[in-house]
């Protein structure tokens, strides 16, 4: 079916529902002062901080998040370091004595306690229970709450408007060029196949572009599964889109039987995205990626007609 622009209305409206309805996971907070001094722990909070049009005084691995996450606008070069996402140094945070810390409920629960000691803290959970609510929405519900604090809610509103409006465009895009319903694979080499199963956000994204993903793997909290050669022939029809950190992992596969078989390998339809593609940010990381996959799609549609 045509995804039209007055279906994503819809599709947005459904949203909207969801993300109200859904389970809160978060730590909620009274907002804080204008322009305040943010620590965010998680590079998703980076990305939802400088969307909002606030520069975090302080990032966990900044390389990291310079290296993996490629949005505008950028991290600032004053940012302080204040170790890295797993292990927070806390010491280097109650240096900064800032007005908000943000972090991920997995990774940083066990040191709440510590954390809102020295300022107000947000933990947040991205990777709903399956069955018990949306990567996609929880994201958008994040986001807004992250507004909210920081009093930037008009600001928030219209960055998950925007993003809707990319998503539209792209869905127009991709039916112009009767490419609506096209079979994909997300595929991340780490350096194994991790493969995104239907509950991931970056599924959620493609699916909302009018794509249809046909990796059908057992569904996972995190929304991807980790597999072996031998489980792509079963999806060997699909467009192929992949991250890889390097060309590694596609080296090592040129002289493998198996691989060199696949139907998307023979016939051209492999897209690599990018190693700073972020299948697990923010609202503007999943912009990139939906214009990313319908770029390599149109392009290679052109080039078979040419």
């Amino acid at each position: 079916m045509p995804i039209t622009r007055r279906r994503f209305l819809n599709l947005s409206i459904l949203s909207a529902v969801s993300v109200a309805c859904s389970e809160q996971t978060l730590v909620r907070t009274s907002a804080i002062p204008s322009n305040p001094k943010v620590i965010a722990l998680e590079w998703v909070y980076v990305e939802n901080l400088l969307a909002l049009g606030i520069q975090p005084v302080g990032v966990a691995d900044i390389a990291g998040y310079n290296k993996y996450v490629n949005i505008a606008p950028k991290l600032v070069d004053s940012a302080l370091e204040v170790g890295t996402r797993q292990e927070p140094n806390l010491e280097a945070i109650a240096k900064i004595k800032p007005d908000l810390i943000i972090g991920v409920k997995q990774r940083h629960e066990g040191i709440y306690q510590t954390l809102s000691s020295i300022a107000k803290t947000l933990l947040f959970d991205p990777y709903p229970e399956l069955n018990a609510g949306n990567q996609l929405a929880q994201m958008q519900q994040n986001f807004l709450e992250i507004a909210r604090v920081c009093q930037k809610n008009s600001v928030g509103e219209l960055v998950l408007q925007t993003m809707q409006t990319t998503f539209a465009t792209a869905a127009e895009t991709l039916n112009a060029v009767k490419l609506t319903n096209s079979p994909f694979v997300l595929c991340q080499f780490v350096p194994e196949f991790r493969l995104f199963t239907n509950n991931s956000m970056a599924v959620q994204i493609l699916t909302q572009i009018g794509l249809r993903n046909i990796w059908q793997g057992e569904l996972e909290r995190f929304g991807f599964n980790t597999v072996g050669l031998e489980a792509l022939p079963s999806i060997e029809h699909a467009h192929f889109f992949y991250i890889a950190e390097t060309q590694a992992p596609l080296q090592r596969l040129q002289n493998n039987a198996v691989w060199q078989s696949l139907d998307f390998v023979r016939e051209q339809r492999l897209y690599a995205l990018g190693e700073d593609t972020w299948v697990f940010g923010g609202p503007l990381s999943a912009q990139i990626l939906a214009q990313k996959a319908v770029a390599a799609l149109t392009r290679s549609a052109e080039q078979k007609q040419s």
